[in-house]
This record gives C-alpha cells, structure tokens and sequence, in this order.
C-alpha cells in the first residue's frame, strides 16, 4: 500500500494523486461515496459500498431475495396508502 499525502483547500476540496486515479479507473465526473469511521477517511465507489452493505446483510437474508423488489413494492404500498388508494 502506498501512501499519497494531500492538501486541502479552503474551500474544502481535496485532489486524489493521478496515481490512484488510474489505479481505481475514476474519470471526472464519478461520484464517490467518503465514510469516516475511527477517524479514518475511506474513499469508495457507490458499487463498493453496495457490496459491502450487501456482504453485512447476507447472513440475515434468504439467498433468493430481491431487496430491491421488496423497497419498490413497499415504496408503491405507501405511496397508494397516502394517496387513499390503498
């Protein structure tokens, strides 16, 4: 593991080194998913944060389920329930 040292500015912006922008294929634009924890700064894409959330859930969850039919049903049951349609 290589470590890179960074400025901030100040307006708060900091710029990730060309190195490991190529290293984690990031292009201009991408957005990216910051978490502290421990007073660690951790820098992922929203896929890798994905798979880590998915990882945790995995020992509570039927191999087949479809979490995001699941929320979009709940999400449809809710809405119609406000809308008196339910």
């Amino acid at each position: 593991m290589t470590m890179h040292s960074v400025k901030i500015t100040s307006d708060g912006r900091i710029q990730i080194p060309a190195q490991l922008r190529r290293e984690m294929n990031l292009r201009a634009g991408e957005t990216l998913n910051l978490e502290l924890h421990d007073g660690t700064l951790s820098v992922r894409r929203p896929s890798k944060t994905l798979e880590r959330i998915r990882a945790r859930l995995a020992p509570y969850l039927a191999p087949d389920a479809d979490l995001q039919g699941d929320l979009k049903a709940m999400r449809i049951e809710d809405a119609q329930r406000d809308t008196g349609r339910g």
